[in-house]
């Protein structure tokens, strides 16, 4: 699994992201809401954690495991009769 930083916050609502402040690993959640001006973010309740508001200003980073370079699983080939 390959991480990138995500700049744009509004497009993630619903995608499971990854929340570091520093670089440090903070935690991992689902999106739930996002503000128009992308300054905010909210991460869904999640087993203990709570719903969590994350502000930009604070240094906190968003980063996305980009769906499409996930590989592919090859076929599976049936042996010649």
């Amino acid at each position: 699994m390959s991480l990138h930083i995500q700049p744009d916050w509004l497009p993630l609502v619903g995608e499971v992201v990854e929340l570091r402040l520093h670089n440090e690993f903070v935690r991992q959640g689902i999106v739930d809401a996002v503000t128009d001006d992308n300054s905010i973010l909210w991460l869904a309740v999640d087993g203990v954690n709570t719903r969590t508001m994350v502000q930009r200003w604070d240094g906190y980073e968003i980063w996305i495991d980009y769906k499409w370079e996930k590989t592919a699983k090859s076929p599976v080939s049936l042996p010649s009769p």
